[in-house]
């Protein structure tokens, strides 16, 4: 699993949120287990104390060692700690692991102690980490000793500055994200509608341009992995027209290795009002699950000021039943996209709420047509939406030039 995920492995939605006693409980149990991994790190020498270099010192995937690393290196996060941190499981391997490899710690055992003790606050009051992660995805109020600012007043001022800045701004950024079982078992189609309703901009403001990322490049077969046409045939553009402000913008696409840019543009003389427009692609992928690196990462890039923010995956069950499912947020950067393993860098420590959707319904009051979007999404590919299964991130004043991702680790513990 990549740093700065939170797995989250939802299958139905929370029976029930934690009662107080159980939260304070499973709190200092994570507290505890926080202080000790701190103490193992720092008895470990230097070189040892990175994520790759834990993983050279005790023999111990990459991926493990940096979770736990970016985990006891950032403030302690409250109950999201057990999202952050690698199951009982893996944390005993690389306890094992240390101790082989030779490495004297001050207090192995009480690390032990703590692993044992999640592990038995896990079986009680989830019956697995996916269960008790599924209790945890209900909770409506933060971590203890962290107040919760739901109003969005930061963001709000952030997105009034940045639409004074850059001369645009949106009601709604939307994203639909479909994946289904490809042509063979090594092969995914993913599908996707996105782009900005009730878009505004002065004749002054800066060029507008949205980006698509594909999670690889395949050099050898560039028509078929990582490339992605228009969802509905007879629009070379992919502009999805039923729902876009008519004359049309002109569109320009380019494909510079990992992504799509399209850059927009008015025709002379259109009048400056608000538009719609909204795009469709469709693209094959290699299934995560057959990759190195397990993890497939879905991104809603604010790279304009939007006041609500709505971004939907939808996974076939079969796909859904393979993974543990997680969002955050991020700081975009310029190398972002080829920074795969560095995420905890970037990762904004405020969480982000990801919302579990019921099979074949996805309501909303964000845009009065998005049933309209869905049926075309899932009626390009002759797609039945009670079999698939959906997440979400609603958000009002999602944060300017930052990152919001879902990711779904094929390769997680449960």
């Amino acid at each position: 699993m990549n740093l700065g995920s939170s797995p989250i492995r939802v299958e139905a939605p929370a029976e029930s949120d934690l009662a107080p006693g159980e939260a304070a409980g499973l709190d200092q149990t994570l507290q505890a287990l926080f202080q000790s991994l701190r103490a193992m790190l720092s008895d470990l020498p230097p070189e040892a104390q990175t994520a790759s270099g834990l993983s050279r010192a005790s023999g111990v995937e990459r991926t493990t060692c940096q979770r736990v690393v970016s985990a006891v290196t950032s403030p302690y996060p409250g109950l999201g700690l057990i999202e952050a941190l690698p199951g009982p499981r893996g944390l005993r391997t690389l306890l094992e692991a240390i101790e082989a490899a030779g490495y004297a710690l001050s207090d192995s055992q009480r690390l032990a102690d703590c692993i044992a003790r999640l592990e038995a606050e896990i079986r009680r009051l989830g019956g697995s980490r996916s269960g008790l992660l599924r209790r945890l995805a209900g909770l409506t109020s933060q971590t203890p000793g962290r107040l919760a600012k739901e109003d969005g007043s930061t963001r709000q001022r952030l997105f009034e500055a940045a639409a004074e800045l850059t001369g645009r701004w949106s009601h709604l950024w939307l994203a639909s994200h479909v994946y289904t079982p490809g042509p063979t078992p090594d092969r995914l189609i993913q599908s996707r509608v996105h782009g900005l309703l009730g878009h505004h901009a002065r004749p002054d403001a800066v060029p507008l341009t949205f980006h698509v990322f594909s999670t690889e490049v395949c050099a050898e077969n560039p028509d078929e992995v990582g490339v992605y046409r228009p969802l509905l045939k007879g629009e070379p553009d992919a502009i999805l027209r039923a729902f876009s402000t008519q004359p049309l913008p002109v569109v320009r696409s380019k494909e510079p290795g990992e992504h799509v840019v399209q850059t927009i543009d008015r025709e002379p003389g259109a009048p400056e009002l608000p538009i719609d427009l909204l795009f469709g692609l469709r693209g094959l992928m290699t299934h995560p699950a057959s990759r190195t690196n397990t993890l497939e990462e879905v991104w809603a890039l604010v790279n304009f000021p939007v006041r609500r923010m709505l971004f939907d995956v939808f996974l076939h069950r079969s796909l859904a039943r393979q993974c543990l499912p997680g969002l955050d947020h991020h700081l975009w950067r310029p190398d972002f996209s080829t920074r795969v393993g560095e995420r905890w860098q970037t990762r904004f420590s405020d969480p982000v709420r990801l919302e579990l959707l019921a099979p074949g319904s996805a309501r909303t009051d964000a845009y009065t047509r998005y049933p309209e979007v869905l049926r075309l999404l899932f009626d390009a590919d002759g797609l039945d939406p009670a079999d698939y299964v959906g997440y979400r991130c609603d958000l009002t004043y999602p944060a300017w030039r930052t990152g919001y991702r879902m990711s779904f680790d094929f390769g997680a513990e449960a």
